[in-house]
């Protein structure tokens, strides 16, 4: 599938004989939790960003990444096509190989027909915070709603149906086969199990049951269909339970096992604890820069990562576990960078689980890969281009490559580098000695110039030799070379061997240069292919992931480099280029603003609503635009120091938050005014820490709280054992002000005021329904429908807004108490209090809804107007409670602006600040809702918020 024209071929199905692999277990991990600050700021921003469907999807069945909304565990994923009266849940399986063609095959479909509901409107969100995705089906005056998820941590399937309004109605629950048919169905208790194989069924193809029955309202089943009659203000929920023969010899009866006593309290503890995991997992780091297109897309990433990748499951393959067909390329493990990529992410993220499910594939291969060397007449491993699970190969082929076993090492010795888990590096230890035994013994020493040389090896699939150094190669065989240097020195293994090594690494040749329009560039070999600028990237892997050339680099390798990323004017947005050029332009310091800047244009035109970017061609390999992107522009540590913010552009504030950096140290940090204001380095192995210092002077340090001097240096080195915390700052700074600049938001906004728009270019909001339990607290208020756990206030793109696509959704249900109130935190000011003085002017508009736009809401209820814009001031004070009045003299207390604002409109309102609070500074801004003795649902929009 790449090195690198990918040519669309039919692969050979020779499959090499399988090994007894490792027994894969059913549990699917949780990550760890990570510290409370990083946990806090990651869980906030995270929250923010949804995909958002108006229409049904249209790309499903092209055999590459789809556009419908995706869930995910790691190992089931499923695509939701269709409009709700005909609408496809595809399931696939990261195990669903054929054991014939070693293609991958999609597993089953569940559909869902709610026939009496054609027509009807189309809404769905894609919460990747949660996993869940929901949807919105209006016809007329009766409204269905569903919350889908894939649990986190077992094989089921969960859809919930909410109607209200209207009559009765009846929906359809089939289930198919992966290609659509009628499968071998049963019945056992309430369920309705469908026995699906991949492929033929025969032989060692896996099989699989979907077990499936509705909980709450009525359902009868008949042939391969669940009916089921749904009445007006009910609820029920369909859950499928999904076992495969590879996770399971029992896998009838344990997919039965998962849903056949399942009750609706059972659901919903599997979902809190699902949310539990998903919460956790994005806990563990997070960045925030004013870019909200590239945050988002960030994040965006690594939903998909978690949806796709999991400890003890197979590998996903090129399309991850979204399978609805036939896939292009078999779906399987191309070796030549596109198995590689996606994994990648995983590594400065902090999301090392999300690697554990990589290397079995490889390690399996390893017979294989003997066999083919030996026949081949070398020594050592040599992989071909098409893995599949269990020591298979979907495609023998070699296209004249020999790079593709150093290419696999790469995720090997670089999350080593980062972790320097030496546990790890036993298990992929003596696989690497076979991929260096084959390179120590393919080199040729060139003694006239005291150097080793790589022959006839295409950078490109297929071209004819002589390809004399590949600039590829050279990359991946010092990267694997100085991997088997550090893991024999940390697991004191062969001492000898290790001096073999080194004088290889030390003697590599270097790195072929041309000169392209009076400049010295990167060329793809030294005799052969030249430099070809045709959306690959080729010539810039020697950097990523190469590693060959960085920041430390002499200045005339910096030059060429940065030289080689401008020439390469096609790769940024190029077919197989992205997962890896946008790393490597930043890690040699090309210019900062344009890597931005075409990250935004990634994210933004070629990224679909579930936030996968795709290119012709490419798959799961894009989880690693943004993330490594991005991360190489805000920290740097492959060449064995720590940098941040090593290419980032001036007058750009940005913060970071435990990114991985080598030597297993977390690494928080912020920029504003184009200062950086600290550095914190959590030691999670020990060992000395190197940073190059972003400060012109001095240094205070902090280890584990405590003020150990001042150091200075243009890199510092400082000692440190397991778990300690080392901050580091300008000298002078006070450990307590670089903790409250560690809690604090990106500060984005100016010191004269404030304006938000909700839309994605807009200072993004510091929580998410989040009640403020210092500034008002919820007393009386619930979740509004759909298992909300609580009131909200959150953005929402794509619904109803006064300007732009996005605007700020509050919502809640009264329980008809004396005290019925929620007052949610939406933006933190408090690092950067905003100033009243005497003349600043609240302004903002505002849609309360009723029960002809929402459903939730009583009819006749004027709930939804009980709600205003409030603000907690650094003295504890309150807006509302400062007598301070709108532009009509209706004081501006939420439950003095009941039944002032007229229901579906937009009401603009402004309060004068400086009237009852001069000189105050603003430290929160909140949305409350207060209206005593009230009953039912709330929920409305505001947006075009200013303080001026």
């Amino acid at each position: 599938m790449r090195h690198r024209t990918r040519l669309r071929r039919t692969a050979a199905a020779g499959a090499v004989a399988a090994l007894v692999g490792t027994m894969l277990t059913t549990t699917l991990t949780g990550p760890a939790r990570a510290d409370s600050v990083t946990a806090n700021q990651a869980w906030r921003i995270a929250q923010q960003y949804t995909g958002v469907w108006t229409s049904p999807p249209s790309a499903l069945t092209n055999g590459e990444t789809v556009d419908a909304p995706m869930l995910g565990n790691g190992d089931i994923g499923v695509a939701i096509g269709g409009s709700i009266a005909n609408q496809t849940m595809y399931l696939g399986k990261n195990d669903f190989f054929s054991g014939s063609a070693h293609a991958i095959k999609p597993l089953g479909r569940i559909v869902v027909t709610a026939a009496g509901l054609n027509g009807s409107s189309y809404h769905v969100v894609q919460d990747i915070a949660h996993a869940e995705v929901r949807g919105t089906y209006t016809l007329g005056s009766q409204t269905l709603s569903t919350t889908s998820w894939v649990d986190a941590n077992s094989g089921m399937y969960v859809t919930s149906f909410a109607l209200t309004g209207g009559s009765a109605q009846s929906i359809g629950i089939a289930l198919q086969n992966g290609s659509g048919g009628t499968p071998s169905v049963s019945t056992s208790g309430n369920d309705l199990d469908a026995d699906v194989a991949a492929d033929t069924g025969t032989g060692s193809d896996p099989h699989a049951r979907i077990a499936a029955r509705t909980i709450g309202q009525t359902q009868s089943i008949s042939g391969n269909k669940i009916t089921l009659t749904i009445q007006p203000g009910t609820t029920s929920t369909l859950v499928a339970g999904i076992v495969s023969s590879i996770d399971s010899s029992s896998w009838q009866s344990g997919a039965d096992a998962l849903v056949g006593s399942l009750a609706q309290a059972d659901v919903a503890n599997h979902n809190a604890a699902h949310r539990s995991w998903w919460q956790n997992y994005w806990q563990q780091s997070y960045v925030e820069i004013p870019d909200k297109t590239v945050e988002k897309s960030w994040y965006g990433s690594l939903y998909l990562l978690g949806s796709v990748s999991r400890a003890g499951k197979y590998a996903p393959g090129l399309w991850g576990n979204w399978i609805t067909g036939a896939m292009n390329w078999n779906g399987d493990y191309h070796t030549n960078y596109n198995y590689e990529a996606p994994f990648y992410a995983a590594l400065s993220t902090n999301h090392i689980a999300q690697m554990a499910a990589y290397d079995q594939p490889v390690l399996d291969w390893q017979s294989g890969g003997q066999s083919l060397a030996s026949q081949n007449g070398f020594s050592g491993v040599l992989y071909p281009v098409g893995l599949s699970p269990k020591g298979t190969s979907a495609d023998m082929n070699l296209h004249n490559q020999k790079s593709n076993a150093a290419n696999l090492a790469s995720d090997m010795v670089m999350r080593f580098e980062h972790t320097g888990d030496t546990s790890y590096a036993t298990t992929v230890y003596p696989w690497l000695k076979q991929v260096g035994l084959f390179w120590q013994n393919y080199l040729t020493w060139d003694a006239a110039n005291n150097r080793y040389v790589i022959t006839n090896d295409a950078p490109h699939e297929d071209q004819s030799y002589p390809q004399t150094n590949s600039g590829l190669s050279l990359g991946l065989v010092h990267l694997l070379f100085q991997g088997l240097i550090d893991m024999s020195t940390a697991l004191n293994q062969d001492a000898s061997t290790r001096a073999t090594w080194q004088n290889i690494e030390s003697h590599l040749s270097a790195l072929p240069t041309m000169s392209l329009n009076g400049q010295t560039i990167l060329r793809e070999t030294e005799v052969g292919s030249d430099f070809i600028n045709d959306g690959n990237d080729i010539d810039s892997q020697a950097i990523y992931p190469g590693s060959l050339i960085g920041l430390d680099s002499d200045a005339a390798s910096q030059q060429n480099a940065r030289n080689t990323i401008g020439a390469l004017t096609n790769a940024w947005h190029g077919g197989n280029a992205p997962a890896t050029f946008y790393a490597a332009a930043a890690r040699v310091g090309y210019n900062p603003s344009t890597i931005l800047s075409n990250l935004d244009s990634e994210a933004a035109n070629n990224a679909y609503p579930n936030m996968a970017i795709h290119h012709n061609g490419g798959g799961i390999e894009n989880i690693n635009v943004t993330t490594s992107g991005l991360d190489e522009m805000l920290l740097q540590s492959f060449q064995k120091d720590v940098k941040v913010f090593a290419d980032w552009p001036a007058n750009t504030n940005a913060k970071f938050g435990d990114l991985l950096a080598y030597g297993d140290f977390l690494i928080s940090s912020s920029k504003s005014g184009n200062a950086v204001q600290y550095i914190r380095a959590v030691s999670q192995k020990g060992g000395s820490l190197t940073v190059t210092n972003p400060w012109s002077g001095s240094v205070e340090v902090y280890r584990n709280g405590t003020d150990t001097g001042a150091v200075s240096g243009a890199k510092l080195t400082i000692a440190t054992s397991a778990g300690d915390t080392i901050d580091l700052a300008p000298a002078g700074t006070s450990l307590a002000t670089i903790q409250s600049e560690l809690s604090q938001p990106l500060q984005t906004t100016s010191s004269g005021s404030f304006s938000s728009g909700f839309e994605s270019s807009d200072p993004a909001v510091s929580w998410s329904d989040t009640v403020d339990s210092s500034g008002g607290g919820s007393t009386g208020v619930t979740g509004i429908c759909c298992g909300a756990p609580g009131p909200e206030a959150g953005v929402r793109t794509g619904e109803t807004s006064h300007t732009g696509s996005s605007s700020l959704m509050y919502s809640g249900s009264a329980q008809g108490g004396t005290n019925d109130y929620a007052y949610l935190k939406v933006y933190d000011l408090s690092g950067s209090p905003l100033a009243i003085g005497s003349g600043k002017t609240l302004g903002y508009w505002i849609y309360p809804q009723s029960n002809a736009t929402s459903t939730w809401v009583p009819a006749g209820s004027t709930n939804s107007s009980c709600v205003a814009v409030d603000m907690v001031f650094t003295d504890g004070s309150t807006l509302r409670d400062s007598g301070a009045v709108d532009q009509s003299g209706t004081k501006i207390h939420p439950a003095n602006q009941c039944g002032h604002l007229t229901l579906d409109a937009w009401n603009h309102v402004t309060v004068n600040l400086g009237t009852n609070n001069a000189n105050k500074q603003i430290s929160r801004i909140l949305v409350g809702y207060d209206h005593p003795n009230s009953t039912g649902g709330y929920r409305g929009y505001v947006d075009d918020l200013t303080v001026s």
